[in-house]
């Protein structure tokens, strides 16, 4: 119970004045084999084989300032699918677009309905915070769990959600809408891709302002399912 009230504390102390700079995260991203994931699916077996191999070329960005934080895709270089393109890729890790978060709700743009549309969802939450630990990038991290739930027209798939979070960076945030937790997410797994920190910068010169999205178009996760079933049966 101490531990869960130290933390309560850091973060609640540092938070006062933690987003007076915006903040620079830079992530990297792996995708991991999965065993017996498409066996019985050569082009997608295929998707996954390229997705294993380029992901390591993917950059992220996340920029965080007065509570709210956008988190987009920053460079992608030499990709060996002979297309140049990274939409093969985006699947796999669950990156669906730019990503902004705020204190009561996460929008996700939706790039396959055109970059104007943004899903809204709920903040991460029912986090599990246990008292494990980790040395990332010379930062000790504690490991919070969670389930990332996928819904299908005719089942429900649960996928184990891992993130290391540093109560000495007090930022709420995370990688691709993922956070709500006392500190900076260093690293994030869900299922079998894995985001990983690497560069921080408390200082950085690079800005963000919520009303460059003002002209969207919001949507709840339903109007999206929607939406993209009467796309696939135009095409």
């Amino acid at each position: 119970m101490k531990y869960y009230y130290s933390l309560f504390f850091i973060f609640a102390f540092f938070n006062l004045n933690a987003q007076l700079n915006t903040i620079s995260i830079e992530y990297k991203v792996i995708v991991n084999d999965e065993e017996k994931l498409f066996d019985n699916n050569s082009a997608l077996k295929q998707l996954l084989k390229n997705a294993i191999t380029n992901s390591g070329k993917l950059s992220f960005l996340l920029l965080a300032k007065n509570g709210n934080s956008k988190f987009v895709n920053k460079s992608i270089l030499n990709l060996e699918d002979g297309n140049g393109s990274n939409n093969a890729i985006f699947p796999f890790i669950g990156y669906a677009g730019n990503v902004y978060t705020f204190k009561d709700s996460v929008l996700v743009q939706s790039s396959i309905l055109g970059g104007k549309i943004y899903v809204r969802k709920n903040n991460i939450s029912n986090w599990k915070i246990t008292n494990e630990t980790k040395m990332i990038d010379k930062h000790l991290c504690y490991k919070a769990t969670n389930v990332y739930t996928v819904i299908s027209p005719d089942k429900e798939f649960n996928h184990p959600v891992t993130a290391w979070f540093c109560p000495n960076l007090p930022y709420p945030f995370g990688p691709n809408g993922y956070g709500n937790l006392p500190g900076l997410i260093l690293e994030l797994q869900v299922r079998n891709s894995v985001f990983g920190v690497s560069k921080i910068n408390l200082e950085t010169k690079d800005d963000f302002d919520v009303s460059e999205i003002k002209n969207i178009k919001i949507i709840t996760e339903i109007q999206l399912e929607k939406l993209l079933l009467k796309k696939m049966e135009e095409e």
